[in-house]
């Protein structure tokens, strides 16, 4: 796969001009994504709405992001495509995910950062994917952080995604 541009669109989504489009060229042609810095929605055009891509996708998918699901022609046009709200899993960072307050029409976006596990602990954290090594950080579910439906960008700053490792190479 190999990227081809991206650049700042308006979001079908919530109309904010912060959505992020990320334009490859696969094997199978090109694909387009889409991530709403504003609203945490995603989506790509592959998610056809008689798509087997969007089929699979509603198969595998929690329940609280198939409710929230809104179907929306991309920017620029189009066929309608599906958008979900999105959910990030950084294992040394932490995860931001959508988590309802009451109900469908009432969610935030939740924050929860990686911490590390003691070396003398983490061989009670066995890492099913990888059989015989250990996770050497855990999710720290103590210490949420929530943010509005309409700050996602805050929440991914929170969780550090925007962050550059700083390498001293003296």
């Amino acid at each position: 796969m190999k990227q081809l541009g991206d650049k700042l669109v308006n979001s079908p989504v919530c109309d904010s001009n912060a959505c992020y489009e990320s334009t490859f060229q696969t094997q199978d042609g090109e694909i387009k994504t889409w991530l709403c810095m504003t609203s945490g929605y995603t989506s790509n055009t592959t998610m056809t709405l008689d798509s087997e891509a969007l089929k699979k996708t509603l198969e595998l998918t929690a329940d609280l992001i198939k409710d929230l699901r809104q179907d929306h022609v991309p920017p620029g046009g189009g066929e309608k495509l599906a958008w979900f709200p999105t959910a990030i899993t950084m294992p040394e960072k932490g995860m931001v995910f959508p988590e309802p307050v009451k109900g469908k029409e009432d969610w935030q976006w939740t924050v929860v950062k990686a911490i590390p596990i003691p070396e003398e602990d983490q061989k009670n954290y066995p890492d099913a994917t990888n059989p015989g090594s250990f996770y050497k950080n855990k999710m720290d579910m103590k210490n949420l952080k929530h943010f509005d439906k309409l700050c996602f960008m805050d929440a991914a700053e929170e969780l550090g995604m925007f962050k550059k490792e700083f390498i001293n190479e003296d």
